[in-house]
This record gives structure tokens, sequence and C-alpha cells, in this order.
């Protein structure tokens, strides 16, 4: 097991270590994310700085007053009258003298699934979420829009906590409540999960919603080219005529230091694929360190040096409850057996020790007052035997399972775009310069074809007119 959470860690690039065995929910994960579980998007759109960006950013959110806003206390506010009497009172916090310049009030987060995702378990799994992340020391609201194809919600936090500690998030801790709203939403029966791009094999990162917003207009503006994408185009257009110089030349087009590392990272990606599908195939459930079985092996209790055991241990593993009363503590140990007890000198009571015995046991001894195995539980064998079999039958369906989950994620790593060279990244450069690539090649060909049509007409004309026959003067005449 420790060898497919090591691989699938490596995989999942999960950099964080854990003592507890997270093999099991690493397995879920790799299921999800290799049937293409849908991806959840928590994006911390900025900071509310001042009372009036605050109420500026709630009025916002609400469509001024049109849309309900649900705070921690499960208090739903509509109306913008109503909206405006709730701001009153977080608006004592924000007007404090002492505050910084820069000080950030509130944080702007918004929560979102693809188009097609039940509205209502969105906004359920947004509530919970919530409550579990910010519920004990933030105030906080939210409101949902399904005016977008793709359901999200707008959630406000206020950076003061109840402890008087404010919140600075991390990129960890994006990537944490990431993971905790997909937990939500499969809780409300959504299929979703929260792993990096590079997990899945994506390069490219999504556009902004401000760039977005841009290309799609609305009702004040008309859609128009946002100045970021027509950087990027002459960019990359400058790069497509500086790469087919090279190639004409013969010369090889190197990749960018940027590319070399997005190139390494596929081919970790998919070698920490690979190896999680060898490791799910070859592991035998039953193997725990060093390829061993566990098995249960009697002490050999003769190499034991009562000398050097102290007397509180010692104690402590008979009779703890007399380190208790000493005012002592000592961690509980256990012991394989109580007959050894008086070999090794453990026993610190002064009280005897009992034991529950069948009430023929001394007739049941032998003439050396030796042990006689019948007096073991009626059906122990019995018990073993079925306990086996139980443990044998767990055994075969972890191995199938895992074998059908190596095969699951094979074919998942067949499904990733194939990267060899730089050129076939799919970055947002690399596809700007393949889409101008084939405008140039069709507009070239288009050129082509005009320029062989007017050939093949010229040299058509030209020879119907050697074909056909020549006047002479005397049919002129004629």
């Amino acid at each position: 097991m420790a060898l497919i959470e090591s691989e699938l860690n490596k995989a999942l690039q999960s950099s964080v270590k854990r003592k507890a065995n997270r093999t099991q929910k690493l397995k879920a994960k790799a299921k999800r994310v290799s049937r293409g579980a849908t991806e959840v998007m928590v994006k911390i759109t900025g900071f509310g700085k001042g009372a009036g960006h605050v109420k500026a950013h709630l009025d916002y959110i609400t469509r001024n007053g049109k849309l309900e806003l649900e705070n921690d206390r499960g208090e739903v506010m509509t109306g913008k009258a109503e909206v405006k009497d709730f701001f009153k009172d977080w608006e004592k916090d924000f007007g404090d003298s002492k505050r910084h310049k820069n000080q950030r009030d509130t944080m702007h987060m918004v929560l979102s699934m693809p188009e097609g995702t039940d509205e209502l378990s969105v906004k359920n799994a947004v509530r919970e979420f919530a409550r579990a992340t910010f519920g004990r020391n933030h105030e906080y609201v939210f409101a949902h829009h399904t005016d977008e194809p793709h359901p999200h919600c707008h959630l406000t936090v206020k950076c003061l906590g109840f402890d008087g500690k404010r919140l600075n998030p991390r990129k960890a801790d994006l990537q944490r409540w990431r993971e905790g709203f997909a937990e939500h939403l499969r809780d409300q029966g959504v299929d979703a999960e929260a792993t990096p791009r590079g997990s899945r094999g994506v390069v490219k990162k999504a556009d902004r919603s401000v760039v977005r917003h841009i290309e799609r207009g609305d009702k004040t503006h008309k859609p128009r080219v946002p100045k970021v994408k027509a950087a990027q185009v002459k960019e990359a257009s400058d790069q497509l005529s500086q790469d087919i110089a090279a190639e004409t030349n013969g010369l090889p087009v190197d990749a960018k230091p940027w590319e070399k590392i997005l190139l390494s990272q596929q081919k970790q990606i998919r070698r920490a694929w690979l190896s999680a599908a060898e490791a799910l195939e070859n592991e035998n459930p039953r193997l725990t360190f060093n390829n061993k079985e566990p098995v249960n092996e009697r002490p050999n209790y003769d190499r034991i040096n009562t000398d050097r055991a102290r007397a509180i241990q010692r104690a402590a593993a008979v009779y703890q409850s007399n380190l208790e009363k000493s005012g002592q503590s000592a961690p509980p140990g256990t012991l394989p057996g109580l007959r050894n007890l008086s070999r090794v000198s453990m026993v610190q009571h002064a009280r005897s020790t009992k034991m529950l015995l069948q009430p023929d046991a001394p007739d049941r001894m032998g003439r050396q007052r030796t042990a006689d195995l019948d007096l073991r539980r009626s059906g122990i064998g019995a018990s073993r035997t079925v306990r086996s079999a139980i443990v044998m039958k767990w055994d075969k369906e972890v191995a199938v399972e895992n074998k059908a989950l190596a095969a699951q994620i094979r074919d998942f790593v067949d499904a990733l775009p194939r990267v060899d060279k730089a050129a076939d990244l799919p970055t947002a450069q690399n596809l700007l310069k393949r889409d101008l690539r084939q405008r140039f090649t069709k507009q070239a060909e288009a050129v082509q074809s005009v320029t062989t049509g007017v050939q093949a007409a010229n040299e058509q004309k030209k020879g119907a007119d050697q074909a056909a026959p020549r006047s002479v003067g005397k049919d002129v005449e004629r």
C-alpha cells in the first residue's frame, strides 16, 4: 500500500506529507480523475477595502437587491432596503479610525461548476462549504447566480475573525478550499473533484472572466477584442514568423525555458500515472513492509534484560491504575500472555493475579502441571478458519478492484495528448500559432489554387490557339 500511495501522490501532485494512511482516499481520487470527474472552480476575485467598496460589491452580487443574500446565520435578505440594513452591522467594523489605508476588510470569492450541473446542488454545497470553512470564526454572506450558463455563487467573507485575527489566504489554502468544495458537492450527488491542472495533462490556463466579458459584451458595451488577446496574437505571429524562417533555413527551433519545464512536468505526470497503474496491478493486499506478510511471532523472553527495565514501565505494563494513584503516567503496554509474567519478573503489584478458568481446570492439567490445549475456547479453530476465508475473499476483491483501476488509469493516460516536443504543448501561444499557421496555409492554398487556375486557363487558351487552322490570304480574299 505504501508504494501505491507514493505513486498516486506523484500523479496527483500532492506534496503534503501526512501521517495517516490515505491510500483509500487517493485511490478514490484517482478513480474520479481517470473517469473524467468535473473539476470545481474556486477563485478569489478580490478584496473589499473600506465601507464604500464593500457596499458596492454587495449591491453588485445581489443585482441591487434583486437576488437573495444569505448570511452565516441562515438569514435570507431580499430587496435593496434589507441589504442596506444588514450592511450597517458590518459597516461598524470598517469605519475604525485605526485601520490601515490598504487594509482588507472582506474577501470576495466565486465558486462555480460547468454548465449542466444542478443549480440547487451547487447552492447547497456552497452553503455547507462556507459553514464548515469560515462559520466558526468569520461572518460571511453569499448570493446564488443563475444568469450565466454555469451555476455559481459569490461568497463574501469578513476578514476580521472573532478571535481578532485576519484572513491571509495562500495557495495552499485555496487548494484546500477547492477540495472542501468538491467534497460538499459529492455529498450533494455531484461527481466533482479538485486536482491541479498538471495532473490531468492540462497546460493552458483558463481565460479570465474580465476577458470573457469584454469579448462577449453586454448591454452597455459592444463585443470587442481585449488588449491582452491582441498582444498574445501579435506575439504568436512574431514567433511563428521566426519559426518559419528557421525551418526554411533548416535550423532547429529551440524551445523556450518555460516550455522545457512544461515538457518535463508532462513526462513526469505520465510516468507517475503509469507507475501507479503498475503498482496497483502488482500489489498484493496481504503484503505490507519489505514484501512480508503480517504474522504473530512469539517474542523470545529469554533475551529480555529485566535489570534494565525501569520499574515505572514494568508497573505500567501490568497494573496501570497503580501509576494513576501515585500521580505518575506511562504509556500502556500489551503482553502476549500471562503465563510468562513470572519469568520476566514484571509483576510488581502485591495483589495476586487472578484468572477465570473452567470449573474442572485443575483436573485437566497433566502430571507436570502442563497446560491442556483443550482449555481453549470451543470452536476457536473454526472461527479462525472462517476469518481466514473472509480475509482471503477481501484480498481477492481488493486485487480485482486494483486491476480495474489500473486499466482505467491506463486508458486515461492514453487519452492524454502526446507531448514529445515544445510545439506539441497545448499552451495558449502554441494554439494561437497553430491557428495562424492553418490560416496562412489556407490562404496560401487559395492563392495557389487561383494562380493554378489562371495558368491552366492561359495554357488552355494557348493550346486552343495553336490547334486552330491558320488563315491563308486566298481565304481572306474569298
